[in-house]
């Protein structure tokens, strides 16, 4: 069994939303079956997202982002989040779950993710096939013996962007 190329924490490559799309179940795949615990993060340029956190077992937790965790932005409509709840997304809540989010460990459930993403991306976020997509993917090194909502919230964007701006208010 391979490992993937991941582009590191810091590091994205871009790429157009159709492509993204068209090559997912393939990323996808392809993280299920690696050794290690990765994080991969599409971000669009109105700085909405998908994201996806896979361990070496198969589990993938998919999630779209949600008015939770955007800030002082609206992310989505009622509408949005009406569409999102009825094609099987579970509602976010505070916490380690901060966003819309779906889970499977088998491929059928895999490839409802995909179809799930894909509906989310073109008919919720409203992104064109042509739009840029800024892809990023890691590894995240958990310890055993702690419970993954709690890497998982520690290995979020904000979560990670906030403690750079402590360390920025301590060193200066």
């Amino acid at each position: 069994m391979g490992k993937i190329h991941v582009t590191g924490y810091h590091q994205t490559v871009q790429s157009t939303v159709s492509s993204f799309i068209a090559n997912l179940p393939e990323m996808l795949g392809a993280m299920a079956v690696d050794p290690r615990c990765l994080v991969a993060i599409a971000e669009f340029d109105d700085v909405r997202y998908v994201q996806f956190w896979v361990e070496p077992n198969g589990l993938v937790i998919a999630e779209v982002i949600s008015n939770l965790n955007i800030g002082e932005a609206v992310a989505l409509t009622l509408e949005d989040e009406r569409i999102l709840r009825k094609m099987g997304w579970s509602a976010p809540s505070p916490g380690p779950n901060p966003n819309w989010r779906h889970e499977s460990s088998d491929v059928a459930g895999l490839m409802r993710i995909v179809l799930m993403i894909r509906h989310a991306v073109y008919e919720v976020l409203r992104e064109k096939p042509s739009n840029v997509v800024n892809l990023r993917t890691w590894e995240i090194r958990k310890d055993p013996d702690v419970e993954r909502d709690v890497v998982r919230s520690q290995a979020r964007v904000h979560y990670q962007k906030a403690l750079s701006e402590i360390a920025q208010q301590l060193d200066g």
